[in-house]
């Protein structure tokens, strides 16, 4: 189960006319499908996003999509279709967590709060960016993104 709190839009909501047949079953067909014809590793499961609070909550079916072989190092994709009216609405969040994303961010916050500082401020800076970012690994750190961008082609693809 995915609380929906710790969703974060990756792209803007897609809507769609109720007689396109947009399900989570045709976006995972049109995800394996492309996904296949690009060699881009991609592995698929169903789960629930919890909304709401003790006294109203909700559920609400997703389609996850993640690294098959970095699933608990890379972010996961939440797909979620809702009908509202005669519009059918496909929202793509992500979640989860990336050790290599995480350490890039700090060396690029040290990086820049030691921009017009003094010798003695930067070189303490430096130690804590040091600390901060062991086992920061550049390649895996490239691989990744790299993967992200295949994935933002591939849902630009099926959802344009």
């Amino acid at each position: 189960m995915i609380k929906s709190d710790s969703l974060g839009e990756y792209r803007p909501p897609i809507r769609y006319k109720d007689d396109a047949g947009v399900t989570l079953e045709t976006v995972r067909s049109a995800i394996t499908e492309y996904a296949a014809n690009l060699n881009i590793p991609v592995a698929l499961s169903y789960d629930e996003v919890k909304s709401g609070g003790l006294f109203n909550p909700s559920t609400e079916n997703s389609l996850v999509m993640y690294h098959p072989q970095h699933q608990d190092e890379y972010f996961k994709f939440c797909i979620r279709v809702a009908q509202q009216g005669t519009w059918v609405y496909v929202f793509v969040d992500s979640y989860g967590q990336s050790k290599q994303m995480k350490k890039a961010n700090y060396a690029e916050g040290y990086r820049k709060d030691r921009k017009g500082k003094d010798m003695g401020y930067k070189v303490a800076s430096l130690v804590g960016q040091g600390i901060t970012t062991i086992g920061r690994n550049k390649q895996k750190f490239e691989e990744e993104k790299m993967y992200y961008e295949c994935v933002s082609d591939l849902f630009e693809e099926i959802f344009s």
